[in-house]
């Protein structure tokens, strides 16, 4: 039956409304008591879920709390990047710079603060600067080790085995490896055990030469001290130099060849931006 006029209209309306009804189960309580959205919906609005606000290098200071609590984090993740990655000489000055700036920052505006409110964050600020100075003491530290390598890398022509070994451990103790020296008669082929923060491990071979090649047969040997070990990789340390048999083997397996040139590099990385070579080793 066809339907005309306001009566159809009518009965339409009721047909939705009972529809609805009937597919939400009703109004409930709390939906009758949610508070209207920005256009009188009646639908809740979600509440932020950060309280800190992206913390800015280049602003000249912090104006507001979550300011405050955005700088936090930027110096948090600063101070690990800093003080746990290998970086180079160019990321080292950067992240050193953003440090002391965001500290700056930090400090001015804790200032302008009453006492109850800026004691909230001041211990959370504290704990970060013990960070920063165990992290820059552990450097100098490093450097000073670098620095006593440095010298004895210039009298290598004159060092006896041992003292050898104990170049080496300081060369690796400067690049921020846990060294435990193991030498003697059941070293198994490895004379120092190397540990990094992130779970490395590894050992050294050294061979004091003045003259002579290294061969692939000693890196072979060398090869089952790594697995027996269960190190990740094998660092083989000489004065002398490597056949390219020798390269070729290293290449196909953990084992980074380390010899007179090799040195130098790692003691200037270890010296890092404050240090500079001026001479060789004679024996070069």
């Amino acid at each position: 039956m066809e339907c005309l006029g306001p009566q159809c209209a009518s009965m339409l309306l009721e047909w939705l409304r009972a529809r609805a009804e009937g597919s939400t189960g009703g109004a409930t309580a709390s939906n009758a008591a949610a508070p209207a959205g920005p256009m009188g919906s009646g639908a809740t609005v979600q509440p932020l879920l950060w309280k800190s606000a992206p913390y800015s290098e280049d602003a000249p200071a912090i104006t507001s709390l979550p300011e405050l609590a955005g700088s936090i984090e930027h110096l948090q993740y600063a101070v690990f990047r800093r003080y746990q990655n290998q970086l180079t000489r160019a990321e080292r000055a950067r992240l050193d710079n953003s440090i002391d700036n965001a500290l700056f920052k930090i400090d001015r505006y804790l200032l302008r603060l009453d006492p109850q409110e800026s004691a909230i964050h001041e211990a959370e600020v504290r704990e970060l600067k013990e960070q920063i100075r165990d992290g820059r003491e552990k450097i100098e530290r490093q450097y000073r080790q670098a620095r006593r390598a440095d010298l004895k890398l210039a009298q290598l022509a004159t060092l006896t085995p041992e003292s050898f070994e104990e170049f080496v451990a300081e060369v690796f103790e400067a690049l921020g490896y846990e060294v435990e020296q193991v030498g003697g008669s059941g070293d198994e082929g490895a004379d120092l055990r190397l540990r990094r923060g992130d779970g490395m491990l590894a050992v050294v071979q050294c061979k004091y030469h003045k003259r002579g090649v290294v061969g692939s047969p000693v890196l072979q040997k060398f090869l089952g001290t790594i697995h027996h070990t269960l190190s990740h990789k094998g660092y083989f340390v000489t004065t002398s130099t490597f056949s390219l048999a020798a390269e070729k083997f290293a290449a196909e397996h953990p084992i980074e060849l380390v010899d007179g040139p090799r040195l130098v590099e790692l003691v200037n990385q270890a010296l890092g931006p404050k240090g500079r070579r001026e001479t060789e080793p004679v024996w070069f």
